[in-house]
This record gives C-alpha cells, sequence and structure tokens, in this order.
C-alpha cells in the first residue's frame, strides 16, 4: 500500500485565509477591518488547476503581495493587484498617511469589472492610520 500526502494538503486547505473578494463578488460589495499582516506568497494561475502556482519562464514562482484583514467575518487575504494598490494608495493620499502600517483600518469597496479591460476589476479603498485611531502620542 503506497502512502500519500492528501491530508497535509486538505489540512493545508483548511488553514488557509479566505480571500476578501470572490470571483462571484458583486459591485459594491465592501470589505473592512484592521490589517493584521502583509507580505507576499506565490500567485495563483489564472486558469490553472486548483492550488496551482503561476512562474516565470525560468520556473521560478511569481510571487504576489496580499493583505490580511480582521474583518467582523473573521480573517480575509486581499490579494493585491495594480488596481487594487492604486485604489490603496490614493486612499492613503487622501488620509495624509505617510506608511502603511499594521493595526491600521482598511476598507476595500469592489467597483465593479474596467470598462477597458474585462478581466480586470476596479476599486475603492479608505484608509485609517494608526495614529489617527490611537488617542496616545508615542
Amino acid at each position: 500500500m503506497s502512502s500519500n500526502n492528501f491530508g497535509q494538503r486538505f489540512t493545508r486547505a483548511a488553514a488557509k485565509i479566505p480571500s476578501a473578494f470572490g470571483k462571484n463578488s458583486a459591485p459594491g460589495t465592501t470589505v473592512y477591518g484592521r490589517i493584521t499582516n502583509m507580505g507576499d506568497q506565490p500567485k495563483l494561475k489564472y486558469g490553472g488547476a486548483p492550488g496551482e502556482i503561476d512562474t516565470d519562464e525560468h520556473g521560478t514562482p511569481i510571487l504576489q503581495g496580499f493583505i490580511t484583514l480582521e474583518t467582523p467575518n473573521g480573517p480575509r487575504n486581499l490579494n493585491l493587484t495594480s488596481r487594487l494598490e492604486q485604489a490603496i494608495g490614493q486612499a492613503m493620499n487622501t488620509a495624509g498617511a505617510t506608511s502603511f502600517d499594521i493595526g491600521a483600518t482598511l476598507s476595500v469597496t469592489y467597483v465593479g469589472p474596467d470598462p477597458e479591460f474585462d478581466k480586470a476589476r476596479l476599486y475603492s479603498a479608505v484608509y485609517t492610520s494608526t495614529a489617527v485611531t490611537n488617542s496616545g502620542g508615542r
């Protein structure tokens, strides 16, 4: 009888933080919460098999940024795209924030599909820095 690693695969899948927006998210969907983590993770291949990692021409995994928010429905990951990064940058400018910090509050709304590129999505965001949310000085 051969051994397999399905148990580890299923355990990892169960522990994975769900994405804030799915492919069936409706325009107007908003996700908000406190930023608890951010970093890079392997990007999933568009149109690939479940869990298939996208690689460059040399076979190196392509990394994608993520932000984890603690929401009323539990933790949710925002997988960063150029349009999402642009919305967050504009929100930071509006808030007068000079840095993106763990502990700050972020609200992101899926506005709808980009009329110029149907596979892309447009977002709006509101960022509240930790300096504003904390009542004491540092």
